[in-house]
């Protein structure tokens, strides 16, 4: 990450430069295509699969083929406490009476039509877990009465999962994976079985970051053991990101066999920098990949207009470009459409997509996102950008595909005018198509922009999401 620091200084330095002719009161972004980043693994929403009935399919094919979604964050239950009682006392035996019980009922069977309705069109859901972990695992709780098995409580770390229950709690989780593969014949790669564990209770249960390689480990032993070692791991899925769980995870080798992805959640303005920095001093850099699984706003009972747009469509699209520009390459929005959350547990109104009686309508933040989700596309390169506004962030990308440069951004005061000049191509677009989401458009195609000396200069409103999309001139895919 130190290179892209020095490149953005760079670049600060030669829009300084090459603008300091061009009308007072613009705004300046250079884009080098030439410094090339991170590929984008897609982008996506989480989706609480226990709800979905056929009604949703629409609004499903409406974020796949509209939005862009193609990753899709799918909780089964919304909470890790189904086994209720231990299955059979014997973590190292799966009690599949008892399981093939709990995995067909009404919650579990929605949402295994729902992952399989998503592999119909051609996406592997991410599946994750979340939500408090059985009482009987955990300190604060008693034990189911077996006088045989007995633990340390820890009264000082409330809803602590029990160092005891390690092998319990792996052989829950993986029970569950096992099912989705073999019975309900879900075809993914992806598996999260820990949520927020530093955002307990609801989200779920406490372990530490000291504590984490150790539970993930008895996990990831226990999906070889069950034939599910090609499942990638994505860890640690965490809400604070002062919290260092990934040097911990990095330090077990053979843990991070199976470690895909390291995931972060964002509702504020904290880096994940720190975070990729450690990741990227280890030989795992190339092969471990960053998602921002979760982004949005928190106060969604706010349902006020002026909330809808500040907070979940100008914050939340500056939320996610800020982690690409940092390193990520997905960001899923918190939420599909609105929903009731087992683990909140109430209505919740995070939704890109608005649920009236199962009736399923976009919103503005579907907008906002939409000029992100919908023009970058799985395979593009982040490339280098800058911009002299602070009121202007800025993302670009190249599209090798579509031979296509890409530039998604939000604009929070500053000048109206913005000039762009694009570096590092050997052919430039002839022609730029603008696309807006503001107070009034919704994510509509505002303007075609012919460059004048490799400049393309745009107005725009005071506030935006903006996305420009320029074909590279003479290219046979045009």
């Amino acid at each position: 990450m130190k290179g892209t620091i020095v490149s953005t200084a760079a670049l600060g330095v030669i829009a300084a430069v090459l603008y300091s002719q061009s009308p007072s009161g613009a705004a300046h972004v250079i884009v080098d295509a030439s410094q090339r980043f991170q590929s984008m693994d897609g982008f996506g929403v989480n989706f609480n699969g226990t709800y979905f009935r056929d009604s949703q399919k629409p609004m499903i094919d409406m974020l796949i083929d509209d939005l862009g979604a193609t990753n899709f964050r799918l909780d089964p239950y919304g909470l890790t406490n189904w086994e209720a009682t231990n299955d059979d006392a014997d973590p190292k035996h799966m009690n599949w009476e008892y399981y093939n019980d709990r995995y067909s009922i009404p919650a579990f069977e929605a949402a295994w039509a729902a992952g399989r309705y998503l592999n119909s069109r051609g996406l592997k859901p991410f599946i994750a877990l979340s939500g408090t972990a059985p009482e009987w695992m955990l300190d604060t709780k008693p034990l189911t009465p077996e006088p045989a098995r007995t633990r340390v409580k820890d009264l000082g770390k409330p809803y602590h999962l029990n160092a005891a229950m390690y092998e319990e709690f792996a052989e829950e989780v993986v029970s569950m994976a096992v099912y989705a593969r073999t019975k309900a014949r879900i075809n993914f790669e992806y598996f999260g079985p820990l949520n927020e564990t530093d955002c307990y209770p609801n989200e779920g249960p406490r372990i530490d970051p000291s504590e984490a390689p150790t539970v993930l480990n008895a996990i990831s032993h226990r999906l070889r053991q069950e034939g599910l070692g090609d499942v990638r791991l994505v860890v640690a899925e965490q809400c604070n990101l002062e919290n260092n769980y990934v040097g911990p995870i990095l330090d077990s080798h053979e843990l991070m066999r199976q470690v895909g992805v390291f995931a972060f959640h964002s509702y504020g303005n904290r880096s994940l920098t720190p975070h990729i920095d450690r990741l990227n001093r280890t030989d795992y850099a190339a092969s471990v990949r960053i998602w921002l699984t979760e982004y949005g706003d928190l106060d969604d009972l706010d349902r006020t207009a002026a909330n809808e747009w500040m907070n979940f469509s100008l914050t939340a699209s500056r939320r996610a470009l800020r982690a690409i520009n940092e390193g990520a390459s997905a960001a899923l929005y918190w939420d599909a459409y609105d929903n009731y959350h087992e683990h909140y547990p109430r209505m919740t109104y995070y939704g890109l997509v608005e649920n009236a009686d199962h009736m399923y309508s976009p919103k503005k933040r579907y907008y906002a996102a939409k000029q992100l989700y919908h023009f970058v596309q799985p395979g593009a390169r982040r490339v280098a950008s800058s911009s002299d506004s602070d009121s202007l962030l800025i993302s670009s990308f190249y599209d090798g595909a579509r031979d296509a440069v890409i530039l998604v951004g939000v604009k929070q005061g500053g000048p109206n005018q913005v000039e762009f000049r694009l570096n590092g191509l050997e052919r430039a677009p002839g022609a730029w198509e603008l696309y807006q989401t503001t107070r009034v458009l919704n994510c509509t195609r505002s303007d075609t922009i012919i460059p004048n000396n490799g400049v393309a200069r745009i107005e725009l409103p005071d506030e935006a999401v903006f996305t420009l999309v320029g074909k590279v001139r003479g290219s046979a895919k045009e």
